[in-house]
């Protein structure tokens, strides 16, 4: 650090009061608030102690977890805007960063959203943590001017926001005198012990306890409540809670924290008559403030928890406005519904484009599609029926619906009671309506039900050029798998030759056969009729058997990949996995690891042990954020979840962005070393668990059936260097024979 780093820490300054919205983010995260609290409430800890890098690292942890749409400003509210961003104590990558970028005060941050840090280019976890705990550091070491709060008072709570009211005078005694009717029969008939309202009124029981039952079925809220708490629903304790802010505050909170477009600055402090750096401080108090509103134990804390517990994993806004009809109503002073309040205040679910998700809607995304390519068939299609329910909180005539619009949402296709995981490209929808018809389709037919506006002349280019169609009469298109004859490839030829023999041929006959009709070499045949759908045992050719159930195996789960010590899962990093929440798992690794459903698994790990669970509808590894951060890994990047034969877990950087695409093929399946560079199509292969000599259209074809579009499109693209060198044999074996008959 430089020398003319100030060192003091000031005078009698409380975590608490450098950092106003601690004690609302500790209360409601952890179970035991006070003891979790203690240490905030201690007065800042001297500059270079262990203990100090302890609380500063705790405090990015929490900023990580819960503030990632404050801007920096309103997490470091006492910071001064002139600090000089260079002189701060943090890595080297971190100050070249900033440099990079043009951020050379803390001023120049102010305006910056958490979130947005990680925005930047080439800028991780580890990187966006470093600045964190250095700004906090700073922010401690020479605070700008702030009203402190007295050490009698709790720290940025407003006291009239607080749920409780006033004792009124009670309106339920005509009910207590109906129990006590009811009471009192019972104990005459010699049951004191008798439930007074989960039983039928006893048979020949007189008038007054029979009409005294029926005012208790029909007691409700507002019966039993004073006059004027009937009238406290969430709507009104939040407007209540707005209202008991400062005027100014009030102003800030509605042009910025819960507008839809927040203003800047410079615009309100303008109009307030304030500078920008007063601005920023009365919103970070003012949001603080609020923060606590939803504190456990509170009413409002209630209806948040509630909230969560109701969206699960995703409902629809419309029916959790349903289940808490308050939610709908506005709040005036900020000029936003109650859900919308609730919503920013809360960061334990996110509720945008009328769906609401715990913990975003990303997670709630990535969780489904997840769910489907475990369901899927080879095309990418799967049953809707097959899906668990969306929601148990969903009526039942709004489920089916609500689960249809959400898959709709999530990217894919609905049609019937099918829906289409692949519809990136115009063969993916293609394979998909010929897998859900099962019979042959001529090209309008399969045009009228693709959903998307394409030519007819495209959709047969597309089909003509896709190994997952045949064309089996001159306009009748069918799929490879259904074994239909057909006049192309060495493929169908194999696969008549293999039917015609009842399901099984010896190889020489089957070469003798083929190569005698056609100008194909020998090896060529051999090559595809050792490679999916066939198998070649004993010199003896037929169908590769259990080939359905194959595509559960990890050899035919998307983005799993094998190497020799161990699996590879590819996946991207979001901003959920920098905020430490868990991640979906492929049902294979469980099946890899041995992992039976309520179960918990750890893994071992140079960082400690990693856990892998099996808890709901979807296996989940637990947070990896601490892997991310000793890495540095940014938001957007591609990593491999390493989960080694031996128990042991690590990640790995997946960087192919600037690699040639052969190359980065082979780098997104974890093919790397100089073997996989000279011989790629056997990397390839067995990287999905092919044979290595597999050709290159079968190596195609596995990464297709298993839904890596990706690679899929890469090979594509450098097919020709995947194959053999042609010879006179190959090149007589590539004639159009589609050309030919559309001349026919």
């Amino acid at each position: 650090m430089p020398d003319d780093l100030p060192t003091a820490v000031h005078p009698s300054l409380r975590w608490v009061e450098a950092f106003p919205w601690i004690m609302a983010v500790t209360g409601d995260l952890l179970t035991s608030a006070e003891s979790a609290q203690a240490p905030w409430l201690e007065p800042v800890d001297a500059f270079g102690t262990a203990l100090r890098a302890e609380r500063l690292a705790d405090l990015s942890d929490l900023m990580l977890e819960r503030l990632t749409r404050w801007t920096i400003g309103q997490i470091f509210p006492i910071l001064p805007a002139s600090t000089v961003l260079a002189s701060l104590h943090m890595t080297n990558r971190a100050r070249n960063v900033l440099a990079r970028f043009g951020y050379q005060t803390a001023g120049d941050l102010q305006g910056l959203e958490l979130d947005e840090l990680f925005d930047l280019p080439n800028v991780g976890i580890g990187t966006v943590d470093s600045i964190l705990q250095a700004l906090a550091d700073a922010a401690l070491l020479n605070p700008a001017p702030i009203r402190l709060a007295s050490r009698g008072q709790e720290v940025g709570y407003p006291q009239a926001s607080r749920d409780r009211e006033e004792e009124s005078p009670r309106r339920a005694d005509p009910f207590i005198d109906d129990l006590l009717t009811e009471a009192r029969w019972y104990a005459a008939l010699g049951m004191p012990a008798r439930p007074l309202l989960n039983n039928p009124v006893p048979p020949g029981s007189p008038p007054e306890v029979i009409k005294a039952r029926q005012r208790l079925e029909l007691i409700c809220a507002g019966d039993v409540l004073a006059e004027g708490q009937a009238e406290l629903d969430a709507a009104e304790l939040l407007q209540r809670s707005v209202s008991a802010l400062d005027e100014r505050a009030q102003q800030i909170l509605a042009r910025r924290f819960f507008a839809d477009r927040p203003e800047t600055l410079d615009e309100i402090g303008r109009d307030l008559g304030v500078t920008r750096e007063r601005v920023r401080q009365i919103e970070s108090r003012a949001r603080a403030d609020m923060l606590q509103v939803i504190e456990s134990g509170s009413i409002l804390g209630a209806v948040s928890a509630a909230v969560q517990e109701l969206v699960g994993s995703v409902l629809p806004l419309a029916d959790l406005l349903r289940l808490i009809p308050a939610l709908a109503l506005p709040i005036h002073t900020v000029g936003q519904p109650a859900w919308r309040v609730v919503d920013r205040l809360d960061d334990a679910y996110e509720i945008k484009d009328d769906w609401c998700a715990v913990p975003t809607i990303l997670t709630a995304q990535t969780e489904t599609l997840t769910r489907l390519q475990e369901q899927a068939n080879r095309h990418g299609v799967a049953s809707i029926s097959a899906l668990l329910p969306m929601n148990p909180n969903l009526s039942e005539e709004s489920a089916s619906p609500a689960l249809r619009n959400w898959l709709i949402y999530c990217g894919c296709a609905v049609e019937g009671d099918y829906v289409f995981t692949r519809v990136q490209s115009i063969g993916d929808r293609a394979a998909a309506v010929l897998s859900v018809v099962g019979l042959p389709m001529s090209s309008q037919d399969v045009l009228d039900r693709l959903g998307v506006e394409r030519s007819l002349a495209s959709l047969r280019n597309a089909m003509t050029s896709d190994d997952r169609f045949e064309r089996v009469d001159r306009d009748k298109w069918a799929l490879p798998e259904w074994g239909m004859e057909t006049y192309t490839g060495i493929r169908a030829l194999v696969r008549e030759e293999v039917a015609r023999h009842g399901g099984k041929i010896s190889m020489d006959a089957l070469i003798e056969r083929i190569t005698g009709r056609y100008t194909v070499t020998a090896s060529s045949v051999a090559a595809y009729a050792a490679a999916p759908p066939f198998e070649t045992k004993s010199g003896i050719v037929r169908l590769a058997v259990g080939e359905r159930d194959a595509r559960k195996a990890p050899e035919r789960t998307r983005r799993l990949y094998r190497r020799a010590d161990g699996w590879l899962y590819r996946v991207l990093v979001t901003r959920d996995h920098l905020r430490g929440s868990g991640s979906p798992a492929p049902m294979a690794l469980a099946g890899i690891l041995g992992l039976q459903y309520r179960q918990i698994r750890q893994m071992d790990s140079a960082l400690g042990p990693q856990t892998i669970s099996w808890l709901g509808t979807q296996p989940a590894f637990g947070t990896i954020r601490r892997f991310l951060v000793d890495s540095d890994i940014e938001t957007g990047s591609e990593i491999f979840l390493v989960v080694g034969d031996d128990g042991s877990f690590r990640i790995e950087p997946v960087d192919a962005s600037d690699a040639a695409p052969l190359e980065r093929a082979l780098l997104l399946v974890g093919a790397t070393g100089a073997e996989a560079r000279q011989r790629p199509r056997a990397a390839l292969a067995t990287a999905i668990g092919l044979p290595e000599e597999s050709p290159a259209i079968s190596v195609i074809g596995g990464y297709r059936e298993r839904g890596d579009s990706d690679v899929v499109e890469l090979l594509l693209s450098v097919r020709d260097q995947l194959e053999e060198p042609l010879t006179s044999c190959h090149a007589a074996e590539s004639i159009d024979i589609d050309a030919i008959l559309d001349l026919l």
